[in-house]
């Protein structure tokens, strides 16, 4: 049995517990160990952004090309600065797309007349995007569609690009993405 003894209201003997040394020292090791770790959940969280935006426009590319089988009808995606009007110039930075349906015999046109928006996507703030061609029509026959390659970047650099085949197949490119 263990011996201890009482000095006014406590007990004197094995207590359990943290000095306040003790405490300090382990903070300080935690606020070290996270220091080191906020840049790399920051590159992480980029990354992350980036794939979601690809997949979005992956996303998008894959719609416009069955809406155009399913319509019978031509169907656009366009690179867009202001969410309502097509970018007119190759290479320039966009904000976001829109899929849409081109008014009447405007789907030949470039840049095309928005009609019937079937979806719009807007981009983060820290993401631009662009493309060889901002904007490709799919058309309501199989083996209908314009090539271009889109490139989505972010502000330290990183980047991935998108490219559309002939055949209206849309692909995540292997090859690193020049965002320079």
């Amino acid at each position: 049995m263990e011996r201890r003894e009482w000095v006014g209201r406590m007990a004197v003997g094995n207590c359990a517990g943290f000095t306040a040394t003790e405490l300090l020292v382990a903070l300080a090791v935690a606020g070290v160990l996270m220091s080191l770790a906020v840049p790399g959940f920051a590159g992480l969280a980029r990354s992350a952004g980036l794939s979601a935006a690809a997949n979005e426009l992956l996303a998008a590319l894959h719609m416009a090309r069955s809406a155009a089988v399913l319509r019978g009808l031509p169907v656009a995606v366009c690179l867009t600065a202001d969410n309502n009007t097509c970018v007119a110039v190759p290479d320039s930075a966009a904000t976001g797309w829109l899929v849409f349906v081109p008014e009447g015999s405007a789907a030949a046109t470039r840049p095309a007349v928005v009609g019937e928006v079937l979806t719009r996507f807007h981009l983060p703030d820290r993401l631009t995007v662009s493309a060889s061609r901002p904007t490709v029509t799919f058309w309501p026959v199989t083996r209908a569609a314009a090539t271009s390659t889109f490139d989505l970047c972010d502000l330290a650099g990183a980047g991935r690009s998108i490219v559309l085949s002939q055949t209206g197949r849309p692909r995540v490119a292997t090859e690193a993405t020049s965002c320079a």
